[in-house]
């Protein structure tokens, strides 16, 4: 091989391994536009969400999640992309379009679901 031949290959490799980074879907998520028909406050302290049962009407919904002792998560299992992050003593703010149905929103952070940091979501 020569080397421009050489050097090609490194290139082509290079951008096939650049190609496998990312997301799983190869999209960001993107937040609905439009203002939300509720919006949802939840505060996440000692592995738990407080409330742990929300019911809310279909629709674009804002959760507005507080900490109020180490950086906590909020996610919402079959919403893909979808999570809101506030650290210790911090609020965050995340919208998000739901049919109807019956969901389980979630800590993510290694250790909190598994201790408990769960709740249900019913969109009516």
């Amino acid at each position: 091989m020569t080397r421009r031949s050489l050097a090609a290959a490194a290139v082509a490799l290079g951008v096939i391994a650049l190609g496998g980074c990312g997301s799983s879907g190869g999209t960001a998520y993107v937040p609905p536009k439009g203002p939300p028909v509720k919006t949802i406050a939840v505060t996440g302290t000692s592995y738990k969400f407080t409330p742990s049962k929300i019911s809310a009407p279909a629709g674009i919904l804002e959760f507005k999640l507080t900490s109020t002792d180490i950086q906590h998560s909020l996610r919402i299992k079959n919403v893909d992309g979808f999570q809101i992050e506030a650290g210790a003593g911090k609020t965050a703010t995340g919208k998000v379009k739901l049919a109807a149905g019956t969901y389980t929103f979630y800590c993510d952070i290694p250790g909190h679901e598994s201790a408990g940091m769960e709740g249900t979501l019913t969109v009516t």
